[in-house]
Formats: C-alpha cells, sequence, structure tokens
C-alpha cells in the first residue's frame, strides 16, 4: 500500500534534484531532512538515490540506529563498505596519506596499516572529506545518512566538518533527522543559518494531499474513493502518509476495506473496530503472518530495531529452516529489512514497527525475553565485540539489573577510548555513574571515574576533566599513586592546550602525592610534563632551562630501564629542543636516540617525529631540502597527515628563503585551508607566517599588511610565531629603504625573546639584527663574539649575515683583505638564497665604500640588476644612487611605455614584456633570457605566456615573426 508517485513534495524533490546538479558540476553541499516520523523521508531518500543512480552518480548510505547509538562510526563505516567493496574508490595518488586513516572505518584498509598513523578526530574527518572527492570525481557523488537523531558524537563531528566543507566538491550529503530534539537537529538548524547547508523541514500533507495519496495507493482516482475513506484517514493519520498506507494497509488487511466489481467499498462503513494508531496496524499484520512468527517478532522487537539473529535464534528456539523462513516473512510483510553489510543481522523497517510489538509484550514478559536475550548474546560472543556490549548492557537494563547494565556499558566506554572515540566513551561512562549505586558499588565507580577522566582529556574538555580530577582528587578509593597518575595526566591536557597555570597545578598537586620513596617509573612521567612546562610557559630563564633539563633526563633514563618508550621519546623531544640553544648537533643526538627507541618498540609516529626534526635541523644547518623531502615522503607513506603537513609547512618556508614565492604560497595555501577547515590555529598561523613572509621578501608592504591583519585576528602576535614576523617585517622595511622601520623591528624580536621562551632561531636575532647593529655604529666586537659563540649563528641563514658584520668590522679596522675574505665567506653562505645575497651586497656595500675595501661598485651593479628585475624599485634606486655617488656613471633603467613600439604598447605590451620579446627575436631560450634580465626562468615564462595572449599569437616562433615585422 504506497502510491507510485510522491505526494505533496514537488518543492523538496526540486531542491534536491538542483542539489545533485550542482554536485555533478562540482559544486557540492548539504541537505538536512527533518521530520517526525513517517513523514516521507526515506521515501524522498529513495527518489534521491534513483535520480543520483541514473545520472551515473556514485552513491553510499548509511544509517544510525538506536540499538547502536554509542557505537563510533556506525552509519560512516556502513555508507563506505559499499562504495570501497565495489571499487568504486580509484587508485588515486591524492589519496594514499589518508588511506591508513580510513582504515578505522574501512576494514579492507586496515591490513594495509598495521599501525594507527593519526588518531585525530580532525584528520579522520578530512580523511573521509577527500575519499568523498575522489570518488565522485567526474561524475558525482551522493552520500545519504539516514536517522541522524540516533548518532554517535564522533559521526556528528565529521558530519559537521563535511557540512562546512563540502563546497567545491562534487558531492552532496543529504541526512536525514527526526524533528525532536537532539544534536543532528541542533546541526541542521544552525548550518541553515549560517547557510552552509539547505534544510528541508518536512510537513504534515494537507487533506487534498491525503486523497491523493490514498487514491495512488489504491491505484484509483480520487472520486473513486470510497465515502468515509477520506474522513476517517484525514481523522485518524493527521497528514502522516506512513499512518495513510499503514491504515489502508490495515483495513484492507481486516476485510473492512475490500476491492469489489465497482471498485473499493467499506464494508460495514467506517472501519472504527480498527484502531487509529500504527501500533495497532502492525501488530496486525504480524499476526497475519501467524501466532509463531508474531511472537518472535515481539521478542526481535525487545531486542532492539536492530538486532542479531543468532541471539533471536537462541531465545525463540527457532531452526536455521525457521529462522530464514521469519526474516523472508518479515521482508514480504514490509517490516523486517536485511542488512546489507552485516548478514548476521537484521532491522525493523521503521523505528514504528519495533516500538508497536514491543508495546505489545507484558511487562513481566518482557523482562524475561530481555534476560534470555542478554544472556544469549554473552553466551554466543563472550567478548561482546563492537555494538554486542552496549546491546548487553541494554537488555540487562530492560530486565531491571542496573548493576550489571552499568559494568556493560563501563566496558563500552573503555573500549571506546581505546578507539580514540572520546566523545562517546565520555557518553556511556557518565550514563555508568547514573546506573551504578555509591553505596554498593564503590571501587568499581572509581574505576569508570578514572576511565572518564581520561576520557574528557582525550575530548578535549580540560574543563570538566579537572572538575572531574578533583573528585578523584579527594577520593579516598584511589591510592596516592593512582591519583598522582591522573593528575599527570591532566598536567600533560594543559600543557597541550596552552593552559599553563592549570598545568603547573596539575604537577604541584601530583608532587605532593608521591612520596620521597616514590619509584623512578612514577615519577617519570610526571618528570617529562614538568620538563615540557619548564621549557615552553613563562619566561627565560637558565635555571627554568636547567630544571628542564634535569627532569627531562631523568625521566629518559627512568623510562629506558624500564620499557617506557614512550616516555622515553617524550623525554628526548624536550631535551632536543633545550638543547639548540647550545647546539643542534646535541640535539640531533636526542634526536637520533629517540628515533632508534621509536624503532625498536614499534612507535611509529614517534620514530616519523625525529626524523622531521632531524631534517629540520639539517635544513636550518645547510640550506638544503633533501632530508626534510625524504621525512615528507615518509610521512604521507604513513598517513601521517599532521606531521606530513609540519614537513610541508617548513619546506613552504624554505621555499620563501629561496625565493620560489609562487611554490612558497601555493603550498601554504593548501595547508592554511586544510589546517583552518581541521580547526588546528596554531598551524594555521605559521601558514600566515608563510605568506607574510613571501610578501616580504618581495618588497610588497601593503600585501604582507593585508595578511597580517589576518595574523593579528587569529592570536598571532601572542604566539610563538610572532618574533619570525617581526624578522622579516624588518627585511621588508629593508627591501623598501626604511632602516629605522628595520632597526625598530628587530628590536621588538630581542625584547620578546627576552621575556618567552625561545623556539625559533632563523628570527633575526642571530643574524639580521646583528648586522644591522654593526652597520648603525651601536655595536662591535663584543655582540659579535657573543652572537657567534652561539650555535644558532652557524645556521645558514643566519651565517650570512653574522659574516657579513664580521666583515664589516674588518673593513672599519682598516683590515681590508681580510674584510674582502670574510665577505666572500658571507656570499658563499647566502648562496642558496638570492634576495639575501643581493640584500647583503648592498647594505656592506655602503660601508665597504665608506671604509675602502672590497669590491663595492660590483656589489651594487649586480644588487641593482637583481632588484630592478625583481620590480623592488626602492633598493634599486638606492643602489643606482650609491653608484652615482661613487662616481661611476648609471644608465637610466627603462620604465616607461615610451621604450615600447606604439604597436605594442596599444596592445598592453610593457617595458619588461618588450625586452624579453627581443630576446625571443634572438632565438635565446628561457634559462639565458632569465640570466640576461636577472629574473628567474618561471618569471620568463609568465612574460613569454603574457605576450601570447595580448599579441594573439600561438607560439615563441610566431612572437619571433612578429618582431621581425615590426623592425623591418
Amino acid at each position: 500500500m504506497s502510491s507510485p508517485l510522491v505526494i505533496g513534495r514537488t518543492e523538496e524533490l526540486s531542491t534536491l534534484k538542483s542539489a545533485l546538479t550542482g554536485a555533478r558540476s562540482g559544486r557540492g553541499g548539504a541537505v538536512f531532512m527533518a521530520a517526525e516520523a513517517g513523514l516521507g523521508k526515506s521515501r524522498l531518500v529513495q527518489e534521491c538515490i534513483a535520480m543520483a543512480e541514473e545520472d551515473g552518480m556514485a552513491v553510499l548510505r548509511g544509517r544510525a540506529t538506536q540499538a547502536g547509538a554509542a557505537v563510533p562510526f556506525r552509519p560512516l563505516t556502513e555508507a563506505l563498505f559499499s562504495i570501497v567493496r565495489s571499487g568504486a574508490v580509484p587508485d588515486d595518488p591524492d589519496l594514499a596519506p589518508y588511506r591508513p586513516t580510513l582504515g578505522r572505518l574501512i576494514p579492507e584498509w586496515r591490513d594495509a596499516a598495521p599501525y594507527a598513523s593519526d588518531d585525530s578526530p580532525v584528520v579522520l574527518a578530512e580523511s573521509v572529506l577527500r575519499l568523498l572527492g575522489v570518488v565522485g570525481r567526474g561524475r558525482g557523488a551522493l552520500i545519504c545518512l539516514s536517522d541522524l537523531q540516533d548518532c554517535d558524537a564522533e559521526t556528528m563531528a565529521i558530519v559537521e566538518y563535511l557540512v562546512d566543507n563540502l563546497a567545491g566538491l562534487p558531492v552532496l550529503l543529504l541526512a536525514t533527522v527526526r524533528s525532536t530534539p537532539s544534536p543532528a537537529l541542533r546541526l541542521a538548524h544552525s548550518s541553515a543559518r549560517h547557510r552552509v547547508a539547505r534544510l528541508l523541514e518536512l510537513t504534515p500533507l494537507t487533506d487534498p494531499q491525503v486523497a491523493q495519496l490514498a487514491a495512488g495507493c489504491l491505484e484509483v482516482g480520487e472520486a473513486e474513493l470510497p465515502a468515509g475513506v477520506l474522513r476517517w484517514l484525514t481523522q485518524s493519520a493527521d497528514g502522516n502518509p506512513f499512518i495513510v498506507e499503514e491504515l489502508l494497509r490495515g483495513g484492507v488487511d481486516a476485510g473492512a476495506l475490500a476491492r469489489t466489481e465497482s471498485g473499493w467499498q467499506l464494508v460495514g462503513g467506517i472501519p472504527r473496530d480498527l484502531p487509529s494508531t500504527v501500533a495497532a496496524s502492525v501488530n496486525d499484520r504480524a499476526r497475519r503472518l501467524g501466532p509463531q512468527w508474531h511472537r518472535a517478532l515481539q521478542a526481535a522487537a525487545i531486542i532492539g530495531r536492530r538486532f542479531p539473529l543468532d541471539v533471536l535464534q537462541s531465545v525463540c528456539g527457532l531452526s536455521d529452516d525457521e529462522l530464514h523462513a521469519l526474516v523472508r516473512a518479515g521482508t514480504e510483510a514490509q517490516l523486517l529489512e536485511p542488512s546489507r553489510t552485516a548478514p548476521n543481522w537484521c532491522t525493523f523497517c521503521h523505528g514504528w514497527a519495533a516500538e508497536a510489538l514491543a508495546g505489545g509484550v507484558l511487562p513481566g514478559e518482557r523482562r524475561a525475553l530481555a534476560a534470555a536475550a542478554a544472556a544469549a548474546v554473552e553466551a554466543l560472543s563472550p567478548e561482546l565485540p563492537g555494538e554486542l556490549c552496549q546491546l548487553a548492557a541494554r537488555l540487562r537494563l530492560g530486565t531491571g539489573d542496573e548493576p550489571a547494565a552499568g559494568l556493560l556499558y563501563a566496558m563500552a566506554g573503555r573500549r571506546a577510548l581505546d578507539d580514540g572515540a572520546a566523545a562517546s566513551a565520555q557518553r556511556l561512562l557518565e550514563r555508568v555513574l547514573e546506573l551504578i549505586p555509591a553505596h554498593s558499588h564503590a571501587a568499581r565507580r572509581a574505576e569508570v571515574l578514572e576511565s572518564l577522566l581520561y576520557a574528557l582529556t582525550e575530548a578535549g574538555d580540560v574543563e570538566q576533566a579537572l572538575r572531574r580530577g578533583a573528585d578523584l582528587y579527594g577520593s579516598v578509593l584511589l591510592a596516592p599513586q593512582q591519583r598522582a597518575e591522573l593528575l599527570t595526566r591532566l598536567a600533560w591536557v594543559c600543557v597541550v592546550g596552552n593552559h599553563w597555570e592549570k598545568a603547573a597545578e596539575q604537577v604541584a598537586l601530583a608532587r605532593r602525592l608521591l612520596s620521597d620513596d616514590a619509584s623512578p617509573a612514577h615519577l617519570a612521567p610526571l618528570d617529562v610534563v614538568e620538563a615540557h612546562l619548564l621549557t615552553l610557559a613563562g619566561s627565560q630563564g637558565d635555571d627554568r632551562a636547567a630544571r628542564a633539563e634535569e627532569l627531562a633526563l631523568r625521566a629518559v633514563r627512568t623510562a629506558e630501564e624500564v620499557a617506557l618508550p614512550a616516555t622515553a621519546c617524550q623525554g628526548r623531544q624536550v631535551l632536543a629542543l633545550l638543547a639548540r640553544r647550545h647546539s643542534f648537533d646535541d640535539a640531533d643526538v636526542h634526536l637520533r636516540h629517540m628515533f632508534a627507541t621509536a624503532d625498536a618498540h614499534g612507535l611509529p609516529i614517534w620514530r616519523l617525529r625525529a626524523q622531521i626534526r632531524l631534517a629540520t635541523n639539517e635544513l636550518m644547518r645547510t640550506g638544503q631540502a633533501e632530508q626534510i623531502l625524504l621525512a615528507r615522503q615518509a610521512a604521507l607513506a604513513l598517513g601521517a597527515v599532521t606531521a606530513g603537513s609540519q614537513a610541508d609547512s617548513t619546506m613552504a618556508m624554505q621555499h620563501v628563503l629561496y625565493c620560489e614565492f609562487d611554490q612558497a604560497e601555493a603550498l601554504a595555501d593548501r595547508l592554511l585551508e586544510a589546517s583552518t577547515r581541521m580547526h588546528q590555529e596554531g598551524e594555521s598561523q605559521f601558514c600566515l607566517v608563510i605568506k607574510i613572509a613571501a610578501q616580504a621578501h618581495q618588497g610588497r608592504r601593503e600585501a604582507m599588511r593585508a595578511i597580517l591583519a589576518e595574523f593579528r585576528q587569529r592570536g598571532g602576535e601572542q604566539s610563538f610565531h610572532a618574533p619570525v614576523v617581526f624578522g622579516h617585517r624588518a627585511i621588508c622595511a629593508l627591501l623598501g629603504e626604511d632602516r629605522p622601520g628595520a632597526e625598530a623591528e628587530m628590536a621588538r624580536v630581542r625584547e620578546w625573546e627576552r621575556t618567552h621562551p625561545t623556539i625559533y632561531y632563523q628570527s633575526g636575532r642571530y643574524g639580521l639584527g646583528v648586522l644591522l647593529e654593526v652597520l648603525a655604529g651601536r655595536a662591535g666586537e663584543e655582540l659579535l663574539a657573543e652572537t657567534r659563540a652561539a650555535h644558532a649563528a652557524q645556521l645558514r641563514w643566519n651565517l650570512q649575515f653574522v659574516l657579513a658584520a664580521e666583515a664589516v668590522l674588518l673593513g672599519r679596522a682598516g683590515r681590508a683583505d681580510a674584510a674582502a675574505d670574510t665577505m666572500a665567506r658571507a656570499r658563499a653562505a647566502a648562496a642558496p638564497f638570492p634576495m639575501a645575497r643581493h640584500l647583503l651586497l648592498r647594505l656592506v656595500a655602503e660601508a665597504a665604500l665608506a671604509d675602502g675595501w672590497g669590491e663595492p661598485v660590483d656589489w651594487l651593479r649586480a644588487a641593482e640588476q637583481h632588484f630592478h628585475g625583481v620590480d623592488v624599485a626602492a633598493i634599486a634606486g638606492a643602489c643606482r644612487a650609491l653608484l652615482r655617488r661613487a662616481g661611476v656613471r648609471v644608465m637610466q633603467r627603462r620604465t616607461g611605455i615610451g621604450a615600447v613600439p606604439a604597436q605594442l604598447a596599444n596592445r598592453g605590451v610593457t617595458a619588461r614584456e618588450f625586452e624579453v620579446l627581443t630576446l625571443l627575436g634572438e632565438r635565446r631560450g628561457n634559462p639565458e633570457i632569465a640570466k640576461l634580465l636577472f629574473i628567474s626562468p618561471r618569471t620568463v615564462e609568465k612574460h613569454v605566456a603574457s605576450l601570447l595572449d595580448k599579441l594573439d599569437r600561438a607560439d615563441r616562433h610566431e612572437l619571433s615573426e612578429l618582431l621581425s615585422n615590426l623592425l623591418l
């Protein structure tokens, strides 16, 4: 009894069709469908799927159920399962880094990733987004997630992430939710308010639409409906399509509505003896299958809307054949739907069906059936894997045994925590505390509180974790050592979340709890946390650093003796950070130990962290990027998305120093988009630092200021990234010939690093700042000696400036040959950095002219050529002015359009493009043109492309011919 046509949903169908069209063309998005049960959400989903399949789109389907309400990711696992098993996911290299993380949802991919590579929920959400984008590429994809009111918190987090980020992807998310209060409904409304999703709120059918539906179900015209039927339906169904269909089905089954030769007739008038509730209709339909099947369906409903068939078989004593017959009969009666992904499970087609059947069972019998089902679950699967644990808990609760149910929920909560589903674990464990009485199960409650504390910290709810931690701290049920371990855990969470004061409070409390004779194994994790706290928080000071180093060393020795490999790696990490103050070589020693420990104990993420830090140190020492590129490849192979992004951001900054600005900005933009989407504020700030640096190193002050505004808005000037930004702003000022501005920025660097821990060593304090002080005559050998004593001065970016400062002092002292030799070393150190190398020439040449040493004229000519070629006018003009002051004749630069033939100028050809065109006419290649014009080959390519476009020519040969004709 269903209509072949969808009645009363024309506008909704139009919206869905438009959304599918947008997804196929790469304009993806999300549509939420909210309504009471029975108003037609499932029918519209079916219609949307049919439209998508007709257009060749990929279709993924998943559904949340009450039985598995807190089973993490179940709807997504079901949705992704079919598409992966069908082979519809291409072997796309862009997806490779995310496959290990997706193994948490896709069983077939777990073997490829024996170690969980990145358990961040945000990385998992990004991985699902990437997978959907790949699946939909070239054809579009539709992912339908139904009944999200019953969804787990982890799935909801991913759904929210998808809603925020599907624009620009060929994917449509269609999600259904009941209109009763739930996190899913709140997300639907908020997404619609923020215009990141559309919300379709289904309303009951009008009386005329009910008439159309009834006529469609009975396959007659509206005028042929029996007298009284429409009034009966409108009064009983309240416009609910499902109830309309159920009432018609029940009337036909009961014989009160019969088809005769003259059409449909009511037998005995309006069937008032038929109940007006769906429950009665469902039970009546089940009874007509036979008493045995009716009782079996009632037992299934007690188990849950979704139930294991072997449990039902055990409870009802059915043979295999009888079980298959029951499923077949229930399916034909449109009561049951076998699971597509789990052959041993079955689901009631509608929640009302399960509720109606369960409601017909007397309370005593309900408790007996629930007890039998719980016993069957525990007997058939003693380990209670997956959602069986929660199913057994719910059944025990149905028997009235709350403590037993609570213990099972506790098991499920701990498993959810182990799987990284902290929000689900939190909800389950809080439920346990409601069920287990304090007076008789005090020890159990203490264990649950401990697990809950871990869940809260993993979920990032520091405030709630601290409150719960205070409860546990005062608990007499936990030994002091246990309470200290919990406080250590809380302290680490506070350190990671930059809650320095709270972290210090937890460390102090833990120290008080641990007696003087506490074992080193218990002290090591706390020592590591306090070492990180001393290193990262508050002001600098040798006493804090020394204490941090002492604690970290003690923790590492203990951890390596008693086999606490993660603690050992954690300690080595902070020791490497501390060692950088004195020697990057010493830092590498710790990192190599960290690498070896992680490798020996199968800790791939820690091994990768060590590799990336080693590669970063090598990059800063030498300016060579080979090792960081290898580390990035290792991160991608492991599927460590976060670590890979850190390697990428390091490489992006290096592109800036290499003057590869297009590559730097493209990589920074990609990383910024991903980190913003994933709410990784620190990473987003550093991406903006890269973009600021890229503009600064090109002398683009206004463009840099625009990015600085966003950096400030994100709190960047209160972050560890602040001194790096000050240093790059100093470079921008120098390129604009604003020496006082540059000196002011370097003063900000020194002041910031005087009161904060030093994290970055290329901010200028150990390089550019020293050169500026020497040039200004405010510093001499004392500052230079102090700087040279710092290992950071040997980093290649810093070394070029330190050597240049030394050369200036030598020249000022009249030691011309030594000054020239030192300047040659400075230029060699600056070889990988084109902008910095020529900036050095301009800065030092002025001092060399004044003191009479070196080759300042040649240096100024080279600098002028470079900065003119990259359109940094101020410093190029300063170089020309210095050359004139030195008595050197300087050729006037052609900067006006008058240098370009009128025929070309009228087409928009610039002076620089005409220079490129002239060299093309001489049949010169891009590298040679770049060398002659002091620009990069990539810039030559851009000029050639612009000429082809402006002059409407197909290739370089036609440009050369055009130039020949002009010259004739």
